[in-house]
């Protein structure tokens, strides 16, 4: 920040403010925004992203009040952090500095979608560092825990998860935790497994269990011990169901993407057409039927009065 500075880019600060909202007396986060000229219209863009969204954030963290300002830093391409640092990463957090730095032209790059979800990414994890009073987090329960508060799971989640365990199978927390950083595809990776296994978590335990753990941890329990005390099961049975879980899905994954469930798909589609078909077909038919004979009784009624100058009508039959 410091060398933005004097390299004389102007600084553009959008402070967003503390709020309170209905849900409880939870105070959100006091954001300021720094750009250089450059980006000077993304701040302005950020500075409107609306704040609440935060909430899941702070839900998760136990906290009811989110500390300091946090200051949000956002970086050209062109600067020489930018240069110095991995393309495949899009930001990151330095919760002892309360700073997010954000590569806004990275923001699309997976796990996140957009800029938006980007930023509520990173702030999380200032959020959640505070919940633990700076104390280490295993990184994929932290990554996993962001990417909860940053959206819903979503198709795209869902299909890489499953491109995972086709291709990869099941791994350790060590193996998990060694993937983050190491490369684009490892780091993909590793979010991809992270967010499904820290949503499952959730999902067993609560979103409430998060903030406790987060708050033993910040007592300098383990966080093994933390993980076991806030949910009553033991981490390791946890990381086993979660397994068993997918490998009872992923048994049906090479049928369902192989040829044989293709065909059949395929022969299914087409007999349903056919099907489909046929009945337009009936159907069309019988309107020109009713067409037709709506056409010939009016004929034969005209032919049966000329033949008989005291028919009125009456019943005849059409054959």
């Amino acid at each position: 920040m410091r060398a933005l500075r004097t390299a004389g880019l102007a600084i553009v600060v959008a402070l967003i403010g503390a709020h309170t909202r209905a849900a409880g007396q939870t105070t959100l986060p006091s954001l300021r925004i720094d750009a250089p000229d450059s980006l000077e219209a993304v701040a302005q863009r950020v500075g409107r992203f609306p704040v609440d969204r935060l909430t899941t954030a702070m839900t998760l963290a136990g906290l009811t009040r989110a500390g300091q300002p946090i200051d949000v830093l956002l970086i050209a391409e062109s600067s020489d952090l930018a240069r110095g640092t991995p393309p495949w990463i899009s930001g990151f957090a330095d919760a002892e500095r309360n700073l997010v730095v954000l590569f806004p032209n990275r923001a699309r790059s997976y796990p996140s979608d957009s800029l938006e979800t980007l930023f509520h990414h990173e702030v999380a994890h200032i959020l959640f560092s505070r919940a633990a009073r700076g104390r280490p987090v295993p990184r994929w329960f932290n990554e996993g825990l962001a990417l909860a508060a940053e959206r819903p799971v979503g198709l795209g989640d869902r299909s890489r998860l499953a491109w995972t365990l086709v291709r990869y199978g099941g791994i350790s927390l060590a193996e998990l935790e060694r993937l983050f950083g190491t490369n684009l595809a490892a780091d993909q990776r590793a979010y991809t497994i992270a967010s499904a296994l820290v949503r499952d978590l959730l999902r067993a335990h609560g979103e409430a269990s998060a903030g406790r753990i987060l708050s033993m941890v910040g007592r300098d329990h383990p966080f093994d011990e933390a993980f076991e005390t806030a949910t009553g099961e033991p981490l390791p049975v946890a990381i086993d169901r979660f397994w068993s879980r997918q490998r009872q899905w992923a048994r049906w994954i090479p049928f369902l993407t192989g040829p044989a469930f293709l065909w059949m798909a395929i022969t299914l589609l087409a007999l349903f057409a056919i099907r489909a078909h046929r009945l337009r077909r009936a159907k069309q038919r019988r309107l020109w039927e009713a067409e037709e004979q709506s056409e010939i009784e009016p004929a034969l009624r005209e032919r049966l009065v000329d033949s008989d100058p005291n028919a009125s009508g009456g019943a005849y039959e059409v054959h």
